[in-house]
């Protein structure tokens, strides 16, 4: 039969901390997916009229827009522009992703050894129930065992 964990308030906050870090890590790698492909795109003159294309520039502006107008963007052909604004703002989200990686598994790392305290001081109260439990076995069967002998008659 499994026993389910107990609740534990701290357990529950590294939990929840470690869930909205999770969040914030994909929103960075996929503002940087979107940034990274709206560059490359840009950079060859992709064709607006495609719906992947107005798909991925519609994505990138959002992700873009604190970074906008920091670098202006080098027209390298007809219809190519090589947009170092966006290269910039990838290199950031990707750094902040970084930060966020090594944030999750240091709250990983919290998770696992408050669980492990839990564990041990769940196992001692085990433990000392099942001392207390065979010291008064032990005490019953003594007293049976005394009941038991054959008094000496005198």
């Amino acid at each position: 039969m499994a026993q389910a964990q107990p609740k534990d308030a701290k357990l529950g906050f590294i939990k929840f901390a470690r869930a909205i870090t999770y969040i914030a890590y994909a929103y960075c790698l996929v503002a940087a997916v979107f940034l990274f492909l709206g560059a490359f795109l840009l950079l060859f003159g992709a064709n607006t009229d495609s719906g992947f294309v107005r798909f991925i520039y519609q994505g990138a502006e959002n992700f873009l827009a604190p970074f906008r107008g920091i670098f202006p963007p080098h027209q390298v052909s007809d219809n190519g522009y090589f947009s170092t604004s966006a290269i910039f703002a990838v290199i950031v989200y990707l750094l902040v992703a970084l930060c966020f990686h090594a944030l999750i598994n240091y709250i990983t790392t919290k998770m696992v050894v408050h669980q492990q305290e839990l564990n041990r001081a769940k196992a001692e109260i085990k433990q000392q129930k099942l001392a207390s439990a065979q010291a008064a076995f032990r005490a019953g069967n003594s007293a049976k065992t005394q009941a038991a002998k054959p008094r000496p008659r005198v």
